[in-house]
């Protein structure tokens, strides 16, 4: 009788599939389309999702520790809390990325009326730019 709580096919197939995943991140990282700080969650959870592939008897420890009757349940539960916290932790960074993107346009938008209000100031009273003749004008 086996006692297997993964086959072993699928703990193989799990790994490489981790491993690839891991690499992409890797990949990611090094081409600069994902930052080093965003990178880490990914890299920390694959590892501990190659070291629950490798040793399967840690999530079932686990899952009888926290109650559950079945791995899978434990497995499905934090799953859906990893996806939960990953969704509040890109809530919180898109929020604050908004104040930034906002603060931003306004001192653009500031710093376009003080331009503007220079370039008034040092125009002659007829219009024509102070310092002689415009673009295109003879002196």
């Amino acid at each position: 009788m086996r006692t297997d709580v993964i086959p072993a096919e699928l703990q193989i197939i799990s790994i490489v599939v981790l491993a690839i995943f891991l690499l992409w991140v890797l990949r990611l990282v090094r081409t600069q389309r994902l930052s080093l700080r965003d990178s880490l969650v990914w890299v920390v959870t694959t590892l501990l999702a190659t070291v629950v592939a490798l040793f399967p008897g840690i999530l079932v420890g686990a899952a009888h520790l926290l109650g559950f009757q079945i791995a899978s349940n434990a497995l499905f539960g934090a799953a859906v809390l990893y996806l939960a916290v990953n969704v509040l932790v890109n809530t919180v960074a898109g929020s604050q990325n908004a104040a930034r993107i906002r603060r931003l346009a306004q001192e653009c938008a500031s710093l376009r009326a003080e331009l503007d209000a220079e370039r008034a100031a040092r125009r002659e009273p007829g219009g024509a730019p102070a310092g002689g003749a415009g673009p295109g004008q003879s002196p």
